[in-house]
């Protein structure tokens, strides 16, 4: 049944709840690109939490498709929702293909990406707890923060392709699997990036 009470905060709950679980995601997965040792079982960890994402979205479109009354835009929790389960897919997937491609090292370049995964994420759960209070000037100062994340993993990106590219010794096949997974983290924090500008977007459509 519809619910046609008074509007309620359960969707800002539940997106702080799916924020809070995409960092826990991309934490492990820079603890594991920092210590990286018992990779498949440190793969499994990082999948539960993927999976427990999925479930925070199920709940967030089930509530949606239940709710006559929404705190903002149903569009936009969707949106917000699926975006934020991507960056945790992305994260997933690329741990995955450590697992996949017997990568046997972390080369710094792949570190320094992590390391700026972790930092979006964490902006990212700043933004969802700020977006409760729809103050424009706080989520500002965040937006700024996310963009420094984002244009410092493209030089990252940047900088690791080149190298891989003119380095005549390297493998074909070698280069094909890094650019993917340099890629693939590129793309991570280019989302982190998209859920800064969605949050952005709603505080001016509320203010």
């Amino acid at each position: 049944m519809l619910n046609f009470g008074p509007k309620n905060d359960v969707f800002f709950d539940l997106l702080e709840q799916e924020a809070n679980n995409l960092y826990s995601g991309a934490k492990a997965f820079l603890e594991l690109m920092e210590n990286y040792t018992d990779v498949e079982k440190k793969f499994d960890a990082i999948q539960e939490i993927e999976h427990k994402g999925d479930a925070i979205t199920r709940q967030i479109m089930e509530k949606l498709n239940s709710s006559f009354i929404t705190p903002i835009e149903r569009d936009d929790i969707s949106a917000l929702a699926f975006t934020i389960d991507e960056v945790l897919d992305i994260i997933t997937g690329v741990a995955d293909r450590c697992v996949l491609y017997r990568i046997g090292s972390v080369t710094p370049e792949m570190l320094a990406l992590s390391k700026a995964m972790e930092g979006a994420a964490a902006v990212i759960v700043k933004l969802l707890h700020a977006l409760r209070e729809l103050k424009y000037e706080r989520i500002k100062e965040l937006t700024k923060s996310m963009k420094q994340w984002e244009l410092e993993s493209d030089q990252i990106y940047r900088r690791a392709v080149a190298k891989l590219l003119n380095d005549e010794n390297v493998n074909p096949i070698h280069v094909i699997k890094w650019k993917e997974i340099y890629e693939k983290l590129e793309d991570g924090v280019d989302f982190c990036e998209d859920v800064s500008n969605l949050v952005e977007g709603v505080v001016l459509k509320n203010a």
